[in-house]
């Protein structure tokens, strides 16, 4: 089974991923183009609730879903996006979770591989007359892949999450209920590695990435009343989600002046992949220096109601959606340090230093959106029209108090460093059209405005559009698309991550000015039946795209651009090939090839920069023993390919995850 979202989304042409950590616990995720650092440009809900930890004022903040939990994935593209926001220029991704079963049963799943892995996932539901519940536990974890230079240490993970489910129903009356918690540790860096340490060992981590760890914990609860009456439906959601990160990690290294160094980790890849002997040196624990850590520690809401009505009146199926919500980042962080030894020992963590100003801030946003969603039926022909509309405001603080021991928020008065508001007010619309040839074959054109707010500043904004034809005739099925999105204010956000020179000003707002993407889509497939029972399933998916800056410009975020640069980490190829068996006494298999095209992690695309094209094949196979019990075998990365498929930030190299093996089973009660 997949647990990682990268890989099952390969199946969905228009979508581009950027591997963080290998395991898909915090994907990178692009859709026709759009930025694709944190996927921070992408609307993701589950259940249809948007749970990006703060979507207005962070929406790049390091969470996703478990998806080893998740029981099915929607991919909304084109006007549809119109109907979710608050991002709409690329798409949405909506998680669907265990549904509570129509009768009492469960499901048990173990799997073991290397490194350390162990799955555990469990759910149990029951139902009886009006009432239903389910209970779901998912338990992952791994000792990692990555070695760490001079001082060992493991490079995994622990994550677990527990969600429940109630729901009664009466007549048309349906209310459920919903709660997840969730807890990560992982031993994680954001630190890529230089050319020379990638070429000598392209899975080793710098010793002074050793303590660096991500600890998170949230909680999720959602209230749902579905109402169906004659003449129309009503679907009414109250949320709240609360969300906390610390990412401890390498910011700095001290006291470089005397080697003629930057102390920067980022400058310091950099300076090394430039021929610079001792900043390689110090990379490698070859030279004594006091190493920065800094805990980038951030608390997060996102709370509120949404209210969707539908009906239908003659030709038109009309559907009113309204959201109102708040959200919030709070940052309270510090530094800790640690010493370097000659030898590349490390000391014990020492010094802790509250820090305040930009690392003692409260950002939030109250935001309102409605739409309205006009479908036409003419019989072959099928209109849809599109209206949304945006309305929020952003409050901006900063404190000069200090972070207290153990991270205690200290804010003593009004904010006295920043305390600033903004206003945006934004409407789009869209237009869909789909027109049967006949029984098969389908076209399909579509126009929608699109729009990702961006925290105190003008939303970045694009025209999007597509042309395409489905054709599906028995286990047949045929999508090819042309889609356009012309972006008339390109904008990002500074983060630790980027790799951009914008890090003293974290979190400011830069503009690319305009872009444009282009691209086509295709995907296919067909399920052949051969003899003796045995069928064979078969898929593929290809996305050719040309991603753009339409204008020269400058800036600390994007760097020097001139026109026809491409845009970052958006590769000029990618395509899927899945092909499977199935045979009538149970034994099932498939292999997965995976071709990522060349890209750049920036657009001014120097030689470090670059990313060359790469490929990955996974094999799985699985029997089921009886009706309740299936066995399984899981082999990823079958070639062990050691490319390069990251520079995150900028010039720090990454290689993909290792050939690795796991075993499982899953029992049905």
């Amino acid at each position: 089974m997949d647990t990682d979202i990268q890989k099952i989304l390969t199946a969905v042409p228009g979508l581009y991923m950027r591997t963080e950590e290998g395991y898909g616990l915090r994907p990178n995720i692009s859709i026709r183009g759009t930025a694709i650092e944190r996927s921070g440009k992408v609307t993701i809900m589950e259940d249809g609730v948007l749970v990006a930890p703060s979507p207005y004022t962070s929406s790049s903040a390091y969470y996703f879903p478990t998806t080893g939990r998740i029981h099915s994935v929607e991919v909304l593209k084109g006007p549809a996006v119109v109907s979710q926001g608050p991002q709409t220029n690329g798409g949405a991704i909506n998680l669907i979770s265990t549904p509570i079963p129509e009768v009492n049963s469960g499901k048990f799943i173990q799997e073991l591989g290397q490194n350390g892995m162990a799955r555990t996932h469990a759910y149990y539901g029951v139902n009886s007359g009006n009432f239903g519940a389910l209970v779901e536990v998912h338990e992952h974890s791994s000792d990692g892949f990555d070695s760490i230079a001079n001082v060992g240490g493991d490079t995994g993970f622990d994550k677990s999450d527990l969600m429940f489910k109630a729901e009664y129903s009466s007549g048309n009356h349906t209310l459920k209920f919903k709660m997840v918690d969730l807890e990560e540790n992982s031993d994680q860096s954001y630190v890529g590695l230089s050319q020379a340490s990638f070429n000598a060992n392209a899975r080793m981590r710098y010793g002074a990435t050793a303590y660096d760890e991500m600890m998170n914990d949230g909680e999720q609860t959602s209230l749902t009343y579905v109402g169906d009456f004659d003449n129309f439906n009503i679907v009414f959601t109250s949320w709240q989600n609360d969300y906390h990160r610390d990412w401890f990690k390498v910011s700095d290294f001290n006291n470089l002046k005397e080697h003629g160094e930057q102390d920067d980790i980022n400058e310091l890849i950099s300076d090394a992949n430039n021929g610079s002997a001792n900043a390689q040196a110090i990379l490698d624990g070859q030279l004594p220096v006091q190493i920065e850590y800094k805990h980038n520690n951030r608390y997060h809401t996102n709370e509120g109601y949404q209210l969707t009505v539908s009906t239908e009146i003659g030709i038109h199926a009309l559907t009113l959606g309204y959201r109102d919500m708040e959200d919030s980042e709070s940052r309270v962080q510090a530094h800790e340090y640690a010493d370097q030894a000659a030898d590349g020992s490390l000391s014990a963590i020492y010094g802790y230093d509250g820090l305040n100003n930009s690392n003692n801030r409260l950002r939030e946003s109250s935001a309102t959106s409605y739409y309205i969603e006009d479908m036409l039926d003419f019989g072959k022909l099928a209109i849809t029209l599109g209206y949304r509309s945006e309305d929020y405001e952003q409050r901006h603080r900063r404190w000069s108090d200090k972070a207290g021991p153990n991270l205690t928020e200290v804010r003593i008065g009004p904010a006295d460093n920043r305390d600033t508001m903004a206003y945006n007010d934004h409407t789009t619309s869209s237009i869909a059209a789909t027109y049967d040839l006949n029984d098969t074959t389908t076209l399909i054109a579509g126009f929608h405005e699109g729009m990702t707010p961006m925290f105190g500043a003008d939303p970045e904004e694009a025209d999007n559009m597509e042309l395409g034809v489905r054709y599906s005739e028995g286990t047949t099925n045929v999508e090819a698309f042309y889609f356009t999105s012309d972006y008339s204010r390109l904008a990002a956000e500074c983060t630790l991550v980027s790799g951009a020179a914008c890090d003293a000003d974290e979190s400011a707002i830069f503009s690319g000015g305009e872009a444009e993407v282009s691209g086509i889509e295709f995907s296919g497939s067909i399920v052949l039946e051969g003899g003796n029972g045995v069928s064979y399933p078969i898929s593929v998916n290809y996305t050719s795209t040309d991603a753009t800056f339409k204008n020269s410009s400058e800036s600390d975020y994007f760097g020097l651009v001139a026109a026809g640069d491409d845009l970052p980490y958006i590769p000029d190829i990618q395509s899927s090939i899945i092909a499977g068996f199935i045979t009538d006494n149970g034994l099932s298999g498939s292999a997965r090839l995976v071709n990522v095209g060349s890209s750049c992690s920036i657009a001014a695309c120097g030689i470090y920069n670059k990313i060359d094209s790469y490929s990955s094949l996974d094999l799985s196979i699985r029997k089921a023993i009886n009706s309740s019990m299936d066995v399984y075998v899981i082999l990823e990365n079958t070639l062990d390919d050691e490319d390069l498929i990251s520079r995150a930030p900028s010039e720090g190299a990454r290689s993909q995850k290792p050939r690795t093996m796991k075993v499982g089973f899953s029992y049905d009660f």
